[in-house]
């Protein structure tokens, strides 16, 4: 039978290390006999809890799950839609990793999962110098991956963004996100209004910080070596397939594998194509994580 468990971890920003440690939120899914741990990064205004469905599937087929909410998000500590710089998010998840290391949450191999903004978050650190000394995962699966914008963002309202990070960066917007456009099923869509750790705001300093880090992860996209598995919506409203594709075949890795769902809404793991997706992530895992007790 799975458990769900509930704690907290204290990580610091990268862009302000004098200030206080924020607390941040994570839970996890652990069921007897798992063959590896997944630690799983959620996407603008979402939390952990948008998840625990995704997560109790996965447990049901033998892994574990570690979900966290990045700082400003669910019950993490943190101005809603808000970050001083998006590096703190890639600098929090390599805390985290050493974190679960350190408690014994980690005693198993283990894959980093991302979704949208989370799939950003987690390229960043697969690139940067922190994931080099931290505790190697045995492969990587995004979803839907935010490397490019689907939506077209009027010149004006771009133009009137970057005044306004000069002189408050921090004013969080809304981010103009129709929850219609995040997925086709009508039951999980009526849970959006209802779910109390949601949000659609946006700052500033969070919107040019994604545009800079797409870029940054885009140049840098031959470092990423580790097994990689991306999952993309063939209809996605959010972010742009075509920029995801873009990046993917700059990839290094040796084994990497792309999958489009042609009907899918950006939240695929949480559309009518589901079971598929699930289907196709566990395929990789397993294949993985074969590979990797074969190589041991």
């Amino acid at each position: 039978m799975t458990e769900r468990r509930e704690g907290h971890f204290a990580a610091r920003a990268k862009s302000s290390p004098q200030t206080a440690e924020a607390d941040l939120f994570y839970q996890t899914w652990v069921t007897p006999g798992s063959r590896a741990t997944l630690v799983l990064t959620h996407g603008m205004g979402e939390s952990s809890e948008s998840y625990w469905k995704v997560a109790q599937d996965l447990a049901r087929v033998g892994w574990d799950v570690i979900a966290w909410d990045l700082r400003g998000h669910g019950r993490s500590e943190g101005k809603r839609g808000h970050v001083d710089q998006f590096e703190d998010y890639s600098h929090d998840l390599a805390q985290f990793v050493r974190y679960l290391k350190s408690s014994n949450h980690l005693t198993r191999p283990y894959f980093l999962v991302g979704h949208s903004m989370g799939g950003l978050v987690t390229l960043k650190y697969l690139t940067g110098d922190e994931f080099k000394s931290n505790p190697a995962p045995v492969g990587v699966a995004l979803s839907s991956p935010l490397l490019g914008v689907a939506m077209a963002v009027p010149a004006l309202k771009d133009a009137a963004a970057q005044l306004v990070r000069k002189v408050w960066p921090s004013l969080t917007l809304d981010n103009g996100i129709r929850d219609e456009d995040l997925t086709r099923d009508p039951e999980w869509l009526k849970t959006y209004p209802k779910d109390t750790l949601r949000h659609n705001r946006v700052s500033p300093a969070l919107y040019f910080g994604i545009q800079e880090s797409m870029e940054q992860v885009a140049s840098a996209a031959s470092r990423i070596e580790v097994p990689i598995l991306i999952q993309a919506a063939g209809h996605d409203k959010i972010v742009s397939t075509s920029a995801t594709q873009s990046l993917f075949a700059r990839i290094a890795s040796e084994s990497k594998e792309m999958i489009v769902y042609d009907e899918s809404y950006h939240e695929i793991l949480n559309d009518l194509d589901r079971d598929e997706v699930l289907r196709d992530l566990d395929v990789f895992l397993k294949n993985q994580l074969s590979k990797s007790e074969t190589n041991s």
